[in-house]
């Protein structure tokens, strides 16, 4: 089955890659949101953050614990809101590098995909060309221009927006609601204990009534019921895990603030 990237899709994927050369996050970012990689959850803050601290770091290496004293109530926030969504389009994409990548490494032990594609990225890095460079310019300059007469004709509408607003939080018919992310991982880890407290309530009574069924002369029912105690075991060491991985992950953003 053959098919091919529509126009649109080409634009915004020339908008990411820009962005990326550019570490323009705010770019990337709506490039992103257009191509339905990510899904606006209404509070972008946090994605923005850590879309700019990989921009910027992007050409090194850095240690986990680097990135989660920089970023990581951010990261936590991003892995709350999952707002990255993975479009069927790109699934033939990302197999069709995959492939090309396997058929050159088999004709080639020394192939390198980015080294193959690396004049084509400067190519649209360098726009060489006359035509594609004038084209480029053209549309630049051309969206400039419509970007700063819609915002000179929205001017009013927001500064009215804006004395609204503040109308609005004088009088308490807006109120401001701020998120607070240690709240949330607090939240979150006490939900998880409590999980595991029902878990091993369960685990409990069920090892109880199976070794009176065993006693009893029940040696059927009874490993059913050692089975199911198990499984509740099983759950209560992945809870806990998970309660050991926050632990580590408050007491890493604890440490680099």
């Amino acid at each position: 089955m053959m098919s091919s990237i529509v126009p649109a899709t080409k634009e915004r994927l020339l908008d990411v890659f820009y962005g990326i050369y550019k570490k323009d996050a705010a770019q990337v970012l709506r490039a992103l949101t257009d191509l339905k990689i990510i899904v606006s959850r209404g509070d972008d803050l946090s994605l923005r953050r850590a879309i700019t601290y990989f921009l910027n770091n992007i050409a090194k290496q850095t240690q986990e614990q680097e990135t989660i004293a920089a970023i990581g109530e951010d990261m936590f926030a991003v892995a709350l809101d999952q707002p990255f969504r993975f479009p069927a389009t790109f699934t033939f994409v990302l197999r069709a590098f995959s492939t090309l990548e396997g058929i050159g490494r088999a004709l080639d032990p020394d192939y390198k995909f980015v080294a193959v594609a690396q004049p084509y990225a400067t190519q649209l890095l360098n726009l060489e060309g006359a035509q594609a460079q004038q084209t480029f310019l053209l549309e630049q300059v051309g969206k400039q221009a419509i970007e700063l007469g819609q915002a000179t004709v929205a001017m009013p509408a927001r500064v009215e927006q804006m004395s609204s607003t503040l109308s609005g939080l004088e009088g308490g018919d807006i109120k401001l609601r701020v998120r607070a992310l240690e709240v949330e991982r607090a939240a979150r880890r006490a939900s998880i204990m409590q999980t595991v407290t029902v878990q091993s309530v369960a685990c409990a009574t069920l090892v109880n009534v199976g070794s009176q069924l065993a006693a009893s002369s029940h040696p059927g029912l009874a490993t059913f019921l050692f089975s199911g105690s198990s499984v509740f075991g099983f759950l209560i060491y992945k809870g806990f895990k998970r309660v050991r991985r926050i632990d580590k992950f408050e007491k890493g953003i604890r440490g680099g603030s």
